[in-house]
């Protein structure tokens, strides 16, 4: 699945990437841009813009509007709406700079790439083969793996919570056989 990100977003774009999703993202777009691109490459758009979302529907495009500031209802709004996985996978994440597919480096090579202190205190590495950032699990990783468990878990909830409403409206009606508990 492919994703284009409003200038509103960076930082929705930027966690999609390390998800592992191409991601296109630019402060410069122009919503007829977005558009454009979006209809080309068959990519779901993700905004905070009604007058977008509205263009978007109008041209039977795919968008998920995105009305909150909080990166962990943000990502559950866009699981629940495309399905995607929001799990870490370490040889499908990409750049969050430039939306590359990162690539896992030696120990050995990392050495010359990032400071020393990093270097002693990690073993596992990636680089970007087009920019040349170099990522590591460091301490903001504890943050992360907290914010996907939470995603995670509204997701779960949510998807929950919809079945059970769907199976109470299924059971109010006589055709479906299925009585409320």
């Amino acid at each position: 699945m492919r994703f284009i990100v409003d200038s509103m977003l960076g930082d929705v774009a930027r966690w999609l990437r390390m998800l592992g999703y191409d991601t296109l993202y630019s402060k410069r777009y122009k919503d007829y841009e977005i558009l454009r691109i979006a209809e080309r490459d068959d990519s779901v758009i993700i905004t905070r813009d009604l007058g977008l979302m509205r263009r978007s529907f109008k041209r039977g495009l795919k968008v998920v509007h995105i009305d909150t500031t909080d990166i962990e209802d943000a990502l559950v709004t866009i699981a629940l709406r495309t399905g995607i996985d929001v799990k870490f996978k370490e040889n499908e994440t990409r750049c969050t700079h430039c939306n590359t597919r990162l690539v896992v480096i030696s120990k050995a090579e990392a050495l010359s790439l990032v400071p020393p202190s990093v270097g002693a205190k990690y073993d596992k590495f990636w680089k970007c083969p087009k920019c040349g950032k170099v990522y590591w699990q460091g301490n903001h990783w504890k943050t992360i793996n907290t914010i996907l468990e939470n995603v995670n878990k509204k997701v779960i909830s949510a998807k929950s919570t919809y079945t059970r409403r769907s199976l109470e409206h299924a059971g109010s009606s006589r055709s479906h056989g299925v009585k409320p508990r």
